[in-house]
This record gives structure tokens, sequence and C-alpha cells, in this order.
């Protein structure tokens, strides 16, 4: 099956289910969206571009404990959130002949599109099949979004996510590190930001869930990198899974339990 007839069969909040908040015609979601909406501008161009485009709001998604890189990344913190443990924003997607495509957006940082890209299409995933007809990208970047719908039915979704990499980072070791000052940067002060959040639990889980998508980011990022497994792994596929992990076990994070005790209380 491919990822358009996957996509449409989830039902949303109007069928009282809590898998998603919209799943409908991209046209049918603009007449519901106000005209201050700040996505709504990109989303008409998208709409005037393909008239049968569909859109998924507020997509939930499983972490598949029992997947490898899961396994190695091992931040139990995510598990605690079952088959609700992260959220796509949105998904745009579409079928021309016989081709189904679909492109996961966010409205934050790139490497954050690109881990739940990681997150939807790994192993025993139902989209596995289907991972080079997606595409992951930020919102931030519109024009990009623009370009990439362009080109999504006449290229393969892998060329089209490089050509966007090399847009936001010369190489691994950029990517890496800018990883780790958006990890560090999610800590900062972060019991007194949940103390004062309006919704205390949704805060701590969007927080586990952005530390566990740099962490697969950085982990799956590098094991895809076949230059480095060559220049500076001789070709060891374990050394360079063990560099990969220690990657992801330098995403520090603060645990869900003094998340919740705050900071007066540690």
């Amino acid at each position: 099956m491919g990822v358009f007839e996957l996509l449409s069969v989830k039902e949303d909040a109007r069928k009282d289910s809590d898998l998603c908040f919209f799943n409908g015609y991209l046209e049918d979601y603009l007449n519901e969206v106000s005209d201050s909406d700040v996505h709504r501008d990109i989303f008409a161009q998208l709409f005037e571009a393909d008239h049968a485009l569909k859109i998924i709001v507020g997509l939930n998604i499983s972490v598949l404990n029992e997947t490898i890189s899961n396994a190695i990344i091992r931040y139990k913190d995510i598990t605690k959130y079952r088959n609700k443990a992260l959220t796509i924003p949105y998904v745009i997607y579409g079928k021309k002949d016989d081709q189904e495509k679909a492109i996961v957006l966010t409205d934050e940082d790139y490497l954050y599109a690109k881990g739940l890209y990681y997150v939807l299409t790994e192993p025993g995933s139902e989209f596995r099949e289907c991972n080079n007809d997606i595409v992951a990208l930020s919102l931030q970047f519109k024009d990009d979004v623009l370009q990439a719908y362009n080109e999504l039915y006449d290229r393969r979704g892998g060329q089209i996510q490089r050509s966007i990499d090399r847009k936001h980072f010369s190489s691994y070791d950029e990517a890496f590190e800018k990883a780790l000052a958006m990890s560090a940067e999610l800590g900062d002060n972060v019991t007194a930001k949940a103390d004062e959040a309006e919704n205390k639990e949704s805060f701590i889980k969007g927080r586990v869930g952005k530390w566990f998508l740099l962490k697969k980011f950085v982990y799956v990022q590098y094991m895809m990198e076949k230059d480095l497994l060559n220049t500076r792994h001789d070709g060891n596929v374990k050394a360079q899974r063990n560099k990969a992990k220690e990657n992801a076990d330098a995403i520090r994070f603060v645990s869900i339990s003094e998340m919740w005790r705050g900071k007066d209380n540690k």
C-alpha cells in the first residue's frame, strides 16, 4: 500500500479519533482556518499547485521500542508515551497517476523534521516501504517547501532530501554541533519553565519528544553517512555504530521526574 492510501485511512477528531486533529482535503482545511493563520499562505500556494492535495494536522505517531536504533539510543522517557509519543504537525500528501507522495512538515527547526522522518520510516513502521516517497521539511523555510513539492513527482525522495540537507548543514559534524546546542538550550531553566507552563504535562512531553528527535537524528544521520564509514571507520560498521551511539548519548536531557518535581523540589 502506498503512502497516500496509508494516510487516507487515518481517522481524525471529527470521527472521535485521537490519532490526528484533521485529515482531509487541503481545500477543506483552508476553509476552516482563519486568514491570520501563520501557515495559510504556504498551504494556499500548495493548493493552487494541486487542488486534490490532502493534509493531516497533528498526526500522533509511536516510537517502536524494538527498532535497533531506538534500542541503542535507549532513551527510556520517550517509551512512557506509548502510541502518542510524537506528533507530526502537518503532513501534505497526494498522488498523480501511479505515484503517491507525502511531505512531513514541522514549524520548528529542520533537524526535528528530519528526526520525524527517521521515526516515521524506520524498520517496522507501516511507512517503511514508502520511505523514498516521503520528504521532511521545516515551514520556517517556505521556499524549500514549494521547491520540494515542485520536484516531488520527478525526483526520488532521497535526492530531494539530500538537497535540502545541504541547505541546512555542510557536514554531519556541523549538524551534530547544532544538535548539541539545541539540546542544551532545551534544558536551560527547564524545570522553572515546566512549573510556569500553562499545561505542564504537555510541556514536558514536548521536551521529551524534542530530545528524542535530536538523539534519533544524530544517530541515524551518522549511520547513513557512507563517507564517514570509510574515512573514519575503515568500513567497520560496528565502529560506526559505536560512534553513532556515542553521539546520541551526547544529547543531554532532563528526566521527566525532575521536570515534574520542579525547580524548588529537586
